[in-house]
């Protein structure tokens, strides 16, 4: 059996230096760290050194001689990482061995000097480092991509070191209605496929992107995306859960400003200070509603007891933290409340500090009023400017703002222990630009929320691109770079692609933070428009497709299977905006009650997204498909499956309802039986049926109904899916 780490009389290992980059393009912090956190500091690190080897520092690199600084052949490190004869490596003893390519890059690492930056001990968090553009990797075969494509080249370059390259093209079929589905979350008809496959311009695809980003229906789709992150919700949730008739502007500005393609930074700006920027407007106004979207313990706000009012209190505010900090920064600063962030580098006086940003906003006012006019100072002057009563002028759930009191750091997070005071600012783990915000404990409230803002959408923050980068990405395959999208911290996944996360994030910023760039960018790609064809040689070494080596199959989600059949019914209401339809009666008797309706009048046949977000009034159908509770923070969504699936989708009456609805409108159209079996195919999944599913669908009928007929194809897995 050979050592565990041999000794190698060396005199020149481990090169302490300020600068990172290695000359082939090897960066420890970013290449090297990632391998020593995820493979190796669970046994080797400070206060935990098997072996007396740490890896948070390179002092015992250094003196155990473990590194050979220049020549990896002779460094005992990769000896111990490397197979030997199909033996397993020495190290790691437990999980997987490393990869081929991870021992590689510390091969590279060791080559090029072995070099640790000043200063740095692991864990070391990837995602606070400065964000960088790096070059794009030079393909000697551009076959498997597109010209010029950054996305292509990275994702190519990582595929080969496995040895695999792309499936082939989707095919024009398969691209339009995927492409649908992921702009506007709409299915295309089989008219706009019968154009698209026989439009044989150049242009034909960009044109076709331009087309449905000009849509007013993605804004209504990419929108949902946001709503799961913002925790949108209409009622207040606990047992109270009192519905939030007012909630909806918060809603439509979002739909708005991705329509507009407003400045993602400005998106931000707004949702976290729009009613103290400069020149307010209605719309920035709305936009707060973001801040007080989440669940709202009523009962105990108003509670007799001043300790339960001030406990509900806290609540409330780690919940708008925890919001802020993981929807536009990926971290839990939650997590900090009590102590110091046990996996992160966030002190506790970080979360106290956060929270004094937000101190000073309130779900309610003293009176227990929820929603106030949606008025900008001087129309509410105006207002006042002609003794009109406020009731009169349009109102919005955006919460309220008074002038905070000192906020103090509670010992272990109890309200019973209060500490020292501290002053609003950022995250002190953020080195990049300066986390203290020069605000004091007497700073009017608006001015450090915008203050707050301006610092979360400084360019120089390593966060907030990387973040929306991901998840766009994620929306568009299923899974981000980063498959924890809310938590870019240790407890979070690495990214399968760091430097293409970096590259989209640096090309993100330096197009003006533009969301449709972005999504431009991403839909020219190959990686976007390969095939969903199975690899099982590629499954068997990425199973998860995190090498992207196919473009993965989707099930649509519970809003889109919902929207679709209304489409394809011909009963979808395409209002856009205003209150939401309220598809229940309500009932109240000390706390509300929901009762669930469902008829097809058409102002119960509006897109999903406009459907009244109770808590307690939620849909079965869009239950059983993984629609998640609008009160809680949703990065990414289940994919379950189970038997109430099938059962929802196979007995639900606004499914029935739909099929009839289709099967009357095509009987209506269409009188020859075999053309009714032709047009339901083609409304429902786009294609015409082959010889054998045209012969079954004429013998259902035959023995059923072409009703019966529409509903198996809204039960089919090609009309649930996305390929």
């Amino acid at each position: 059996m050979r050592p565990l780490l041999h000794f190698v009389p060396v005199l020149v290992l481990v090169t302490v230096a300020p600068a990172a980059n290695a000359g082939d393009g090897v960066d420890f912090l970013r290449d090297v760290a990632p391998i020593f956190e995820r493979r190796c500091l669970q046994c080797h690190k400070t206060g935990k050194s098997e072996g007396g080897l740490s890896l948070s520092t390179p002092d015992t690199l250094r003196e155990l001689e473990h590194v050979v600084a220049g020549n990896p052949d002779a460094s005992p490190l990769i000896d111990a990482v490397t197979m030997h004869d199909g033996e397993r490596p020495l190290m790691p003893k437990k999980g997987e061995p490393l990869s081929t390519r991870e021992v590689e890059i510390l091969r590279q690492w060791i080559k090029t000097g072995a070099r640790w930056p000043d200063g740095v001990t692991l864990p070391y968090l990837w995602s606070l480092i400065t964000i960088s553009k790096p070059q794009p990797p030079v393909l000697r075969d551009e076959g498997d991509a597109q010209p010029e494509s950054a996305i292509d080249a990275f994702v190519v370059r990582r595929l080969r070191e496995d040895g695999f390259g792309f499936s082939p093209p989707a095919t024009r079929r398969e691209l339009i209605r995927r492409l649908k589905f992921d702009l506007l979350g709409l299915p295309p008809s089989s008219g706009e496929i019968h154009d698209f496959v026989q439009d044989d311009r150049p242009d034909a695809w960009p044109r076709l992107v331009e087309r449905y980003l000009a849509s007013p229906h993605y804004g209504e789709r990419w929108a949902q995306h946001w709503l799961d992150v913002a925790r949108f919700s209409e009622s207040n949730g606990f047992e109270d859960d009192a519905p939030r008739p007012h909630a909806w502007p918060y809603r439509d500005y979002v739909v708005r400003s991705l329509n507009a393609d407003k400045p993602y930074d400005q998106f931000v700006r707004e949702q976290l200070a729009g009613d103290a920027v400069p020149n307010v407007t209605r719309d920035s106004m709305a936009a707060t509603g973001f801040l007080v979207a989440g669940p709202w313990d009523h009962a105990a706000a108003v509670s007799a007891s001043p300790v339960e009012k001030l406990r509900a209190r806290e609540v409330q505010l780690e919940e708008m933290v925890a919001t802020a900090s993981q929807v536009f920064l990926g971290l839990t600063v939650n997590c900090a409340r009590c102590h110091d962030h046990k996996f992160d580098p966030i002190p506790q006086a970080d979360y106290y500090r956060m929270k004094a940003v937000f101190e000073g906003v309130y779900q309610a006012d003293g009176r227990s009023r929820a929603a106030r006019p949606l008025l900008t100072p001087d129309e509410l002057r105006e207002f006042q400017a002609t003794k009109t009563d406020t009731k009169l002028a349009p109102q919005a759930f955006i919460g309220f703002r008074r002038q905070p009191a000192a906020t103090v750091i509670f010992e272990r997070g109890d309200i019973r222990q209060p500490g020292e005071a501290v002053e609003p600012a950022g995250l002190s783990a953020i080195r990049q630009i300066a986390s203290d915000l020069h605000l004091s404990t007497k700073t009017p409230e608006g001015q450090r929320r915008l203050t707050f803002a301006n610092w979360v959408t400084d360019s120089g923050n390593p966060l907030t691109a990387r973040v929306i980068v991901n998840r766009v990405w994620q929306h568009h395959f299923g899974t981000g770079p980063v498959d924890t999208p809310s938590d870019f911290g240790a407890n979070g996944s690495q990214p399968s692609h760091p430097r293409l996360l970096d590259w989209l994030a640096a090309q993100f910023m330096e197009e003006g933070w533009s969301l449709k760039s972005l999504h431009r960018r991403i839909l020219a790609s190959r990686t976007w428009q390969q095939s969903s064809a199975f690899n099982p040689s590629a499954a068997r070494v990425d199973a998860d497709n995190r090498l992207l080596w196919r473009f993965a199959p989707q099930r649509l989600d519970a809003e889109t299977v919902r929207d679709a059949m209304l489409v394809i019914s011909g009963e979808l209401n395409p209002r856009l905006g205003g209150p939401s339809f309220q598809a229940f009666t309500t009932t109240r008797n000390n706390t509300y009650y929901y009762h669930l309706t469902d008829t097809g009048e058409p102002q119960f046949n509006r897109r999903t997204i406009y459907r009244m977000k109770i808590n307690t009034g939620r849909d079965p159908l869009l239950d059983a498909l993984d629609c998640p509770a609008p009160s809680v923070m949703s990065p990414s969504r289940r994919r379950s499956v189970t038997p109430l699936q099938a059962l929802a989708l196979m007995n639900d009456s606004f499914v029935l309802r739909q099929a009839d609805r289709l099967a009357e409108r095509i009987e209506h159209s269409v009188v020859e039986p075999d053309s009714q079996i032709v047009e339901a195919w083609q409304r429902t999944l786009g294609r015409p049926p082959n010889h054998s599913e045209r012969q079954l669908s004429k013998d259902l009928i035959d023995n059923a109904s072409l009703q019966e007929l529409c509903w198996a194809l809204f039960n089919s897995a090609e009309f649930l899916e996305v390929r």
